[in-house]
């Protein structure tokens, strides 16, 4: 038995790329990974492939299988350490077996699935990005065969783009979220400034009136219950106004980070672009205000002192925690005032959740500053 992996492979690889780099257009994350499994077969030479997804606390979900006999594989769920996609999720690096049911080096759970679809060898490798593990990727066979390592670089390449799709589609989502949030703000704004103000308006101009007619006539007592009604209503707007205006944990430092670089675009007229890195956790409310405080110093700093023509404020998991980095492309630190009350303010706040402050120059020769918190 040779290893099954096509001799087209290096071809098929590259047009996977360049149909791989369209599809991440599309920001969709089933679509995506739908149209990538179709193209497993061929870029690998399996029979049979489909994707273990991660879902809830160790275990996966068999999904997007692709030349399937029977519906015996789909949706079937796979903990972790079970059976050779289980294995895979806690080994993190491929597995192979030349024939399943007689393999004796991992669990036997699926034994009747597998045979109702006919498999023989197969094929599992992790669907990575850094130290996240998605889920996995798996090859079959409907006879016995030996996978080499051309059949694994295959398969591992496929992955890769798998993961790829996944991160682009958190990423996209996260965005969209953050600008709904952002809109939701916005209009909450302006019904505060509009209809609330027209109700405070007509509230005065009633108790106005009222001041103008007896006490205990049956006019002013009209007037009063109509007033009543007019603080009643304002009172609901302003709690429907602070419900719509409120963003959830995980798109709440987004939306503050999002309207900061808008603000500082709108004064000073200098582009800041806000560029999401990784998916993000959720944040404690005074974590998404110390890091939210930061950039918006940093940010008036920039204003004041660097003279700079672009900032790009990016935001990202590291070292256990978020950070937020402001870099421009300004006249850099020999320009720059020694640490001001403000800076001092941001590092004590950051200190008091765990996080901490760093400065220095960048190669635009502008300045970098990068607040962190623990999540």
């Amino acid at each position: 038995m040779t290893d099954v992996a096509s001799p087209r492979v290096p071809d098929a690889l590259l047009a996977l790329d360049e149909e791989y780099t369209n599809l991440l257009g599309l920001l969709d994350r089933e679509a995506v990974t739908s149209q990538l499994m179709a193209r497993v077969p061929e870029l690998t030479g399996v029979n049979v492939a489909w994707i273990g997804e991660s879902e809830g606390e160790g275990r996966n979900v068999l999904r997007h299988i692709v030349n399937a006999l029977t519906d015996s594989v789909a949706g079937l769920v796979v903990p972790h350490g079970c059976g050779l996609g289980g294995r895979v999720m806690l080994a993190r690096h491929p597995l192979w077996v030349s024939d399943y049911l007689s393999a004796d080096n991992i669990t036997h759970h699926f034994d009747r699935h597998v045979e109702a679809e006919r498999l023989h060898a197969m094929i599992a490798v992790p669907i990575m990005h850094e130290s996240r593990v998605f889920g996995v990727l798996y090859g079959a066979n409907r006879a016995p065969a030996v996978f080499g390592d051309r059949t694994a670089a295959a398969m591992e390449h496929a992955a890769s783009r798998a993961a790829a799709a996944v991160i682009v589609a958190e990423r996209a989502r996260h965005a969209t979220e953050v600008a709904v949030h952002e809109e939701r703000r916005r209009i909450a704004l302006e019904l505060h400034d509009t209809v609330g103000a027209m109700l405070f308006t007509i509230g005065a101009g009633i108790r106005r009136l009222g001041d103008a007619l007896p006490a205990d006539g049956e006019v002013r007592v009209r007037l009063e219950r109509i007033e009543q009604q007019a603080f009643d209503a304002a009172a609901t707007l302003r709690g429907s106004l602070r419900a719509l205006s409120a963003p959830p944990e995980e798109v709440a430092l987004g939306v503050a980070l999002r309207s900061d670089c808008a603000a500082f675009k709108e004064r000073t007229g200098v582009p800041a672009r806000l560029i999401t890195v990784t998916a993000l956790p959720p944040l404690d409310c005074a974590r998404v205000k110390a890091l939210a405080g930061a950039n918006r110093e940093a940010l008036l700093n920039v204003e004041k002192h660097a003279g700079a023509e672009s900032v790009v404020v990016t935001v990202f998991t590291v070292r256990g925690g978020v950070a937020v980095t402001v870099s421009d492309d300004g006249t850099g630190m020999r320009d720059q005032p020694s640490v001001g009350l403000g800076i001092a303010a941001i590092t004590e706040r950051l200190a008091r959740v765990g996080g901490d402050l760093t400065m220095g120059p960048n190669d635009d020769g502008g300045v970098t500053m990068q607040a962190w918190v623990p999540t």
